[in-house]
């Protein structure tokens, strides 16, 4: 089945020191779709295109330069994706699977904030937190409220 090519409104590209590595990682171990892979010079893979869900797509490459990356990656950012049916919504099976996969996990854990969240780490050390939420059916301002009285507890 080819996979829908649209105009993408904003998407993250990792700069990564494995292409084919990181490419099985966000397939295998979370369950990103492969929508293509571009060849470079030479032929050899330059680009992967993966999703997660529409307009939710993520590009990996390796450096431009060919010389390696040095540590760390990704500092002070993280890539947030809602599990929506992957996994059936199932944050746990989501964990166990990643794990059993070789990610570096963790969680579950419940937030102030309505979620049930999983924190993962690529092989290049990119933070990716997956979130479910708890209760759908909270108002947004009960939500907060929630948030700040988790705060009070501390």
């Amino acid at each position: 089945m080819t996979e829908e090519i649209y105009p993408m409104p904003m998407f993250p590209a990792l700069i990564v020191n494995d292409l084919e590595a990181s490419s099985n990682f966000y397939q295998n171990a979370l369950g990103f779709k492969h929508i293509f892979t571009m060849p470079g010079p030479g032929g050899q893979p330059a680009l992967v295109h993966l999703r997660w869900v529409k307009y939710a797509d993520l590009l990996i490459t390796e450096p431009r330069d060919g010389k390696k990356l040095t540590e760390p990656r990704g500092v002070g950012i993280s890539l947030n994706f809602n599990l929506f049916d992957h996994f059936n919504g199932d944050m746990d099976a989501f964990a166990r699977h990643a794990r059993e996969n070789g990610a570096t996990v963790i969680g579950p854990t419940d937030q102030p904030w309505n979620v049930r969240e999983v924190t993962v780490f690529d092989p290049d050390g990119y933070k990716l937190v997956f979130t479910v939420p708890l209760n759908v059916n909270l108002t947004f301002e009960k939500v907060i409220e929630q948030a700040k009285n988790s705060e009070n507890d501390e």
